[in-house]
């Protein structure tokens, strides 16, 4: 149990990505950013007994939208990657893909466009068992064609959220961590912010959160077939 703890709550182990520099009012702003940005970070691959750097993963930023990459990079034999995005002066609105043979794509979108450098931004990785756990142990056996989305409710210190509820538009199938794993009988976060969002129908899919006294701004992700998309309510 507690090695599958560690493999569900490390897919959303990605806070580092909120510190973006700009506004947080999701997509539809586009912040002034600096001439060019770097995301640094590390690729791992999260397997029921933990995470482990892994190599030669091919992470690219896109602009939403778009096929062809404004940015590439490789990682190295320890995981550790750099990629240096040129903006022109305006935000980024789009996301980093992850791919390597053998294991799902992940998209990893933050909550507002990258206008600035983002340091210590991992990008996690999960063998297709792996992702399949993820459902089962959920109660929510993700059905092939579909997405899945993981996210994390954070405040404006980049803090997790507990006793938030997550929505998204359409609609799939929303968990939240009982005891740090999904459980389909948990109505809000826990205080590790994460929630998951199982058999959403593949495409653009609007994410938001709510909380009594707080005010999240909702964002839209792109959810693709049978892969992982990771994302943060801030």
């Amino acid at each position: 149990m507690t090695t599958t703890r560690l493999a569900i709550c490390s897919l959303l182990l990605v806070a580092a990505c909120g510190d973006d520099g700009g506004t947080t009012g999701g997509a539809a702003d586009a912040p002034i950013a600096n001439p060019t940005v770097t995301v640094t970070g590390k690729a791992e691959v999260v397997g029921l007994s933990g995470r482990t750097p892994e190599a030669d993963v091919m992470i690219a930023a896109y602009k939403e939208g778009e096929s062809t990459p404004v940015a590439m990079t490789m990682s190295g034999a320890d995981g550790s990657y750099s990629i240096v995005i040129t903006t022109n002066g305006v935000a980024l609105d789009g996301y980093l893909l992850a791919k390597k043979a053998g294991l799902k794509d992940t998209y990893l979108y933050p909550p507002a466009p990258i206008a600035a450098d983002i340091p210590n931004a991992p990008v996690l990785m999960l063998s297709p068992g792996t992702f399949d756990a993820a459902g089962t142990v959920a109660q929510a056996p993700q059905d092939p064609g579909m997405g899945f989305i993981a996210m994390m409710v954070i405040d404006a210190a980049n803090m997790p959220v507990g006793g938030a509820t997550i929505s998204s538009t359409p609609t799939g199938t929303i968990r939240y961590n009982a005891d740090g794993l999904p459980n389909k009988d948990a109505t809000v976060t826990e205080a590790d912010g994460i929630a998951y969002v199982f058999n959403v129908a593949p495409g653009t899919v609007t994410v938001n959160a709510a909380k009594a006294g707080a005010t999240f701004h909702g964002h839209p992700v792109n959810a693709r077939a049978d892969q992982l998309t990771t994302t943060l309510i801030q």
